[in-house]
């Protein structure tokens, strides 16, 4: 009776299982050929090229199936399945991804983890970015221009009690103390962005909770710590009268790598400079010697002309503000140091800030 029963239903598994097996295969071919991934922010395989030699031809079967693994039906709603089960029992599905406490992602890359731990010391790389900056600050003083190096601190460094338990303990000296010392002592201006920056995150989160950068308030306290450094306090701008609160966004760069960015969401600051009557400006293209540029926005202000040779952390954080203050506003790349004192130069600023984030403080770009 049974067997009847299981002989009887069989054919229908059997279409069942086929559909379960096809439908991703006709998705497929109804589908253009992706080449990136929104979802896991990354460049998808190519189709590899017909081998033109033995060792192509030995290389083909793992990059076929590096191709076959990237382009298959439904496949961005199976990762996007994935990643939310993985993040929903604190398992990252991208290990360049760290879960910490109350679900605040940090970017397990670059060393950031370590540097907040204190578990790796590169002297050698931060002499090496202490002697570079020196030597900016010779040439630039020769033009009367001024040097101030900022280092925009990482996530870890500062939301340190949302690390997991076994990172968050406070180590005895982390790169970024060692770098403040190098610098000093070559006699190259530093303000440390770490004080301020721990002290309003007490009050107010100052870091994005699903991404790698500060949010608007944090690049405010930055920009008022650097402008006071520079003793430009007549340039702070209070946070008491622009900050309108938070409001929610959607899910940042390290929820783009787990592949949940429309699945959680994150929160940012809301600014707003009108009590300082902001005029309205248009970002430029600035020449360097990189295709990618920089910014540049002319304010026709009778003030000092300011170059910030920063990266992610600086590109767009800092323009509404030194728009509001400067008479010329420049961002280009630090590109680790690749970049050309003679492009800074050309700009004739007064003030030049050297902002790299402690994660690339460090002079591999030359």
């Amino acid at each position: 009776m049974q067997l009847g029963l299981l002989a009887r239903y069989r054919r229908y598994w059997g279409i069942l299982l086929l559909g379960a097996f096809a439908t991703p295969m006709a998705m497929q071919m109804l589908q253009p050929v992706a080449t990136s991934s929104d979802e896991e922010a990354r460049m998808l395989s190519t189709a590899p090229a017909w081998p033109g030699s033995l060792e192509e031809l030995r290389a083909l079967p793992r990059r076929l199936d590096r191709f076959l693994a990237d382009h298959f039906g439904l496949r961005a709603e199976l990762v996007r399945a994935h990643g939310r089960l993985r993040y929903s029992v604190n398992l990252p599905s991208d290990l360049r991804v760290l879960i910490g406490r109350d679900n605040w992602l940090f970017l397990n890359g670059d060393a950031t983890i370590e540097q907040a731990t204190g578990k790796v010391l590169r002297e050698a790389e931060i002499v090496k970015f202490a002697d570079r900056a020196a030597a900016l600050r010779t040439r630039l003083a020769a033009k009367n221009i001024r040097l101030l190096v900022a280092i925009p601190p990482n996530g870890p460094t500062i939301n340190r009690a949302r690390l997991p338990a076994w990172a968050a303990e406070a180590p005895a000296v982390t790169e970024y103390d060692l770098m403040l010392r190098a610098l000093a002592a070559r006699g190259v201006a530093a303000v440390d962005l770490r004080p301020p920056l721990l002290a309003a995150n007490a009050a107010n989160p100052v870091y994005r909770r699903t991404d790698t950068h500060w949010n608007k308030l944090g690049a405010l306290i930055g920009f008022n710590a650097v402008v006071g450094a520079l003793g430009r306090s007549d340039w702070a701008i209070d946070p008491a009268r622009v900050l309108r609160g938070f409001v929610p966004i959607p899910g940042g760069d390290l929820a783009r790598l787990l592949a949940v960015a429309d699945d959680v969401t994150d929160e940012d600051a809301e600014i707003d400079l009108a009590p300082y009557g902001p005029k309205p400006f248009e970002v430029g293209a600035a020449a360097t010697q990189f295709e990618s540029g920089g910014d540049v926005i002319e304010t026709g202000r009778d003030a000092p002309d300011v170059v910030v040779i920063g990266d992610s952390f600086t590109r767009g954080y800092w323009q509404d503000y030194f728009a509001l203050r400067a008479g010329r506003y420049v961002w280009m790349h630090h590109e680790q140091c690749g970049f050309a004192p003679a492009v800074v130069e050309s700009y004739t600023p007064e003030i030049v800030i050297l902002a790299p984030t402690e994660r690339q403080m460090f002079c591999t770009g030359r």
